[in-house]
């Protein structure tokens, strides 16, 4: 990935994460997201959307559309099983994101 797009890329994700609402969501999927194997949801612990939307109080159109654009810009995956949505963070894009503000703070200059 080059320099403009991955800054198009992390621009996008600081835009997303600036929303609260988003950023509670993106938080919940990241602390209690579903934590198995997204194919088969073996190993399942944590929670799925419909947990998301219950202790968050949002309506279910706001989580589906804030959880699509999470996943469009690649932060993290779901896979919907029956009619349960179940979502985790995208590794890479964490460490994409962490390796950007190690960067930028390695880069400060104090006085």
């Amino acid at each position: 990935m080059n320099r403009k797009d991955l800054f198009e890329k992390i621009g996008k994700s600081f835009e997303l994460l600036g929303n609260p609402l988003r950023l509670n969501i993106f938080l919940k999927i990241l602390t209690e997201g579903c934590d198995c194997d997204i194919d088969t949801q073996e190993g399942y612990t944590g929670n799925c959307v419909t947990g998301i939307v219950k202790n968050l109080r949002i309506p279910q159109s706001t989580a589906s559309t804030y959880i699509k654009d999470l996943e469009q810009a690649g932060l993290i995956e779901c896979k919907k099983n029956g009619k349960y949505l179940y979502c985790r963070p995208r590794r890479e894009a964490l460490l994409t994101l962490k390796s950007f503000i190690d960067s930028s703070i390695s880069q400060l200059r104090y006085k």
